[in-house]
Formats: structure tokens, sequence, C-alpha cells
């Protein structure tokens, strides 16, 4: 018989309540119902909600870095029975919360559950892996509109909150010039995509991963994302590539590939 380590009633009750703002959201038209922004509302607070700061990043355009940063976003942490929970709170230049991201993983990063909430695009849902994280089951309102979906894998799933810690996780194998294959969730399009994890260099104390779609077709459409660790202490340095913030233009959002400088507030990376 295996016995499940204890959580305390603090922590479950974070837990609790995070993934009830999440998975209970509902966007409507072009923005967020009174209700799912009443839930952004609660992160805007007291973004303490989701566990322990441990990183801020700065967003900013990668064909503009020195035009200042477009977003900010903060990574917290919580210990649960599962493993942790990790939410990705993301701020524009007016310090209100447009993306709320939350992933539900185990002690070695393997995806259980992936919520989000996006103001800026009127969505909110959720995917719920398999328990050998071969099936993906969605959960989407995108403006109102309920649909699900169902789909099967066969290398491991990612999201973004989760990404940098599977990095960690595979470090030994990636070192020895081996590709990690995973499946990006993109959560608007109840799908996943192929994408190709590999180290590029380590120089100076810094090691440079590559995350390359595995499709022909999606490298014209995404260009490759870089994440840079520091070494010694394993904690991320900068990323580049597409964010999930979209970027404003002529009155119209396109997407955004950013490139992100991190401050480190944990001493380690969780």
């Amino acid at each position: 018989m295996t016995t499940r380590p204890r959580t305390n009633f603090k922590t479950r009750s974070k837990t609790l309540f995070l993934a009830t703002l999440l998975a209970s959201a509902i966007p409507a038209h072009a923005e967020l119902d009174a209700d799912s922004a009443r839930k952004l509302a609660a992160f805007h607070r007291t973004s303490a909600i989701a566990g322990e700061l441990i990183y801020r990043g700065h967003v900013a355009a990668l064909n503009r870095p020195t035009a200042g940063p477009l977003y900010s976003y903060e990574r917290r942490a919580e210990k649960n029975e599962h493993g942790s929970l990790a939410a990705h709170i993301t701020r524009d230049l007016q310090g209100d919360v447009v993306i709320v991201e939350a992933t539900q993983s185990s002690p070695t990063y393997d995806l259980q559950r992936f919520d989000a909430i996006n103001k800026q695009l009127g969505y909110s849902g959720s995917v719920v892996v398999s328990a050998n994280g071969r099936r993906l089951d969605y959960h989407l309102n995108d403006n109102g509109k309920i649909s699900t979906a169902s789909e099967d894998i066969s290398d491991p799933a990612v999201s973004g909150p989760q990404m940098f810690g599977l990095i960690l996780k595979n470090w030994p194998l990636l070192k020895t010039g081996k590709a990690l294959p995973v499946r990006m969730v993109v959560l608007k399009d109840k799908t996943t995509y192929g994408f190709d994890v590999r180290l590029d260099k380590e120089v100076n104390g810094q090691a440079t991963f590559t995350v390359i779609p595995s499709s022909f077709f999606i490298r014209m459409a995404i260009a490759p994302m870089r994440v840079v660790f520091d070494v010694p202490s394993s904690t991320v340095v900068s990323y580049e590539g597409r964010v999930p913030p979209m970027e404003s233009a002529s009155g119209k959002l396109k997407d955004l590939d950013a490139r992100v400088e991190y401050q480190s507030i944990a001493p380690t990376y969780r």
C-alpha cells in the first residue's frame, strides 16, 4: 500500500481555490464576462493565492528589444499531494491581469492538467491528461461557445507553465545530443503540435535549449523558441519566441514573438 504525502489545510485551500478560479471561468464575446473578470481580479488583488513567487519576467517584442516591455508576468508555485500547481500570471502595462495559465504536474513535471483564462481572446478552458499520459480531454469556452475534444498522443504533453521544468528534468538526456519530442498544448485549438527540444550549447555557465516545431509547415509559422538557463543554479535567464499575450496593432491583436528577461526570486526553479 502506498501513502500519499500529507498536505496541510492552507496548501490544500490554495490549490482548490486556484483550480476553482480557473476551471469555472466563462468568457463571453470579445472579452470575459463579469464573473470571469472578477476571478482575474482576485489574482490582481493578491497573486499570492497561486503560491510562492518563483520569478518575474519582462516581455518585450523580439524585433524591438529597446522599446521597453509590453507585458510582465510572474510564476508562482505550490506543492500539493499530486506534485505541484504552477501559475503564470500575465499583466499589461497598467498592471491589469490579462491571462492566467496554470499547470498541475507530477513531481517530475509530467503534465496532469492545464487550465487557462485569456481575457484578450475571451476564452477559458482546461485540458486533463490521462494517468498514462497518452490521452488528452479538452473543455473550451470560446466567447460563450462550449466545445469538447479528445486527443491521443505518443509523446509527452507540455504546456507553458511546465515547459521549463520538463527541460530541466530531461537535461541529462539532452546533454547526450538526443532530441526530446513533445506535444505542445494549444488550448484554443483543442489540440497539440509537435516540437523537438534540443540542447544547443553550454557556454560561460549558461545552457541554451531550442524548441523547434517538428512539422515543416508549423516551422513556417512559428520560429524556433530559445530558453537560456544558468547552469550552476538551474534557474531560467531568458526566453525568445512566441508568448501567450498578443500585441495590439492598429486596433487588432496579432501574435507576439518576444524576448523575456527573468528575475529569479526563489533560489531554485519550481
